[in-house]
């Protein structure tokens, strides 16, 4: 039996962060393969994790986490929430932060997985160990990586150029990334979709959705699911969906804080929470790119809202599937989505990115 090892983002607080490192790990334990998620958290993404941190780079940034912590019950909620997720996937023991302390670890396969691995202002700087530069292994993959919405330096090219050397198999997850890069090594970069999509909507609901309290609700509801930092803009359009659909609103949140729009806080849900709580809804408006993957993969009825600070991701999505228009509908155009159109698209993108997957890794 072979052995993977894949470096990714799996213990921030982040339900997309999260199920990501799930889905890759368990399809292909699921192909009879021994995987590992390795326990490295890069350190610039570690600060999150304290009580107060430079948040947003900024030096009031100490004083705005550590209140919301505090005050707001942010920590308490996201260790609710998250408490359970290492459950789901084997995590190597010992957690490590430097590129030096996994040197010596031996796999059959190394994997770059996915969510922005390769976006620096997550990381802090092009990391080494998202780039695979470490370890003893026949093969080294990315499967999804992205960069986000950045633009890479010249410098941080040449970083790249020299990595992509050592891989034997390089994919992507947004077009943008693929026309940054692929100048920069003599490999077809792919672009798959991202790994949650390796399971549909009833793989998903029978690993997590079922064993969530929320998947026996009854009640009518619109989910909302926002991440950016200008979700206040968002109220009005809310409330117009709310009087539409004249259905209460219920939001996925980590704090106290009460928005006026919402009827119902949900507070720190688990990951199995979230899939049941999607499941259900008469309607999802979110700013989110993973929020807006699961609302298409469990076949929802969504509005997505433009997160300005980083766009490209649930643009591409949306394009790729023939549904562009849902950016930013206005509830006076609202209509329903026609799945059956979409499930065609998704299923001929699905297939496609578990067949480039088992390749790279089943290679010989």
């Amino acid at each position: 039996m072979k052995k993977i090892g894949i470096v990714t983002f799996f213990k921030a607080n982040n339900y997309g962060v999260c199920l990501q490192a799930i889905a890759t790990s368990e399809f292909l334990k699921r192909q009879g393969y021994e995987v590992d998620i390795i326990n490295y958290i890069n350190p610039y993404e570690h600060r999150i994790f304290k009580w107060s941190y430079k948040e947003n780079d900024k030096i009031i940034g100490y004083v705005t986490s550590f209140m919301k912590n505090i005050l707001l019950g942010k920590k308490r909620y996201y260790n609710k929430g998250f408490k359970n997720v290492e459950n789901y996937y084997h995590l190597t023991e010992h957690c490590v932060t430097k590129v030096e302390q996994v040197q010596d670890m031996k796999y059959d396969i190394l994997i770059a997985g996915s969510d922005q691995i390769w976006n620096p202002l997550i990381t802090g700087e092009i990391d080494p160990v998202f780039l695979l530069q470490f370890g003893k292994a026949e093969r080294r993959i990315s499967v999804a990586s992205s960069l986000g919405s950045k633009e890479p330096t010249e410098t941080e090219k040449n970083i790249f150029k020299e990595a992509f050397k050592k891989f034997s198999y390089i994919s992507v997850r947004e077009q943008y990334a693929k026309k940054c890069l692929q100048d920069l090594t003599d490999k077809n970069i792919k672009v798959l979709m991202d790994p949650t999509f390796l399971f549909n909507k009833n793989e998903w609901i029978d690993l997590l959705g079922r064993k969530s309290k929320a998947f026996d609700i009854k009640e009518k509801y619109i989910l909302t699911y926002f991440i950016s930092s200008q979700k206040s803009s968002y109220q009005d359009r809310v409330l117009e969906y709310s009087k539409k659909f004249n259905c209460p609103v219920w939001s996925i949140q980590f704090t106290n804080y009460t928005w006026k729009v919402t009827n119902r806080k949900i507070m720190g849900a688990s990951i199995e929470d979230f899939i049941a709580l999607f499941m259900n809804a008469q309607l999802i408006l979110t700013d989110s790119f993973h929020g807006t993957a699961f609302s298409i993969n469990l076949n929802r009825n969504f509005v997505p809202f433009k997160h300005s600070e980083n766009p490209l991701r649930i643009v591409n999505l949306l394009q790729n599937l023939g549904i562009a228009e849902r950016l930013d509908m206005p509830a006076e155009k609202y209509k329903a989505i026609n799945y059956d159109e979409v499930n065609k698209k998704l299923e001929i993108l699905r297939e496609d990115s578990k067949e480039w997957l088992l390749n790279a890794v089943e290679f010989e």
